[in-house]
């Protein structure tokens, strides 16, 4: 498993008191999709997590579910990119070149690129 799922953002850090230290966390969106970081030792537990801020962090793993291909019922979903007129350019006489479309172009780029599942950006 690389990646998990966020069910559940309430704090779990609490003060001497017992209070919490923020309601919810900001670093962790319900819903959103992060990247689990190797685990070091003495995590114990919890996952290590690459949060809204970039960087990793222990959480417990209640806050999270698998996320692997198949699970959304893999539907298309679009993204915009926008690129200067020059690049444009540059891209589809690239795309020309290879004797591939555009877009298929760019799925090959980001697959390339990132450390991605097989087949997850087709």
């Amino acid at each position: 498993m690389k990646y998990v799922r966020c069910v559940k953002n309430e704090t779990f850090i609490y003060d001497q008191d017992g209070k919490p230290f923020d309601d919810v966390l900001d670093d962790l969106q319900v819903g959103q999709v992060y990247r689990l970081a190797p685990p070091v030792e003495n995590d114990g537990a919890m996952l290590r997590v690459v949060d809204e801020s970039g960087e990793d962090y222990l959480y417990p793993t209640d806050y999270f579910e698998r996320f692997e291909q198949g699970d959304n019922g893999d539907h298309p979903n679009a993204i915009t990119i926008y690129v200067s007129d020059f690049m444009k350019g540059i891209l589809h006489a690239e795309a020309v070149a290879a004797r591939k479309s555009f877009s298929a172009l760019l799925r090959e780029w980001v697959d390339e690129r990132l450390d991605l599942p097989a087949g997850a950006a087709k």
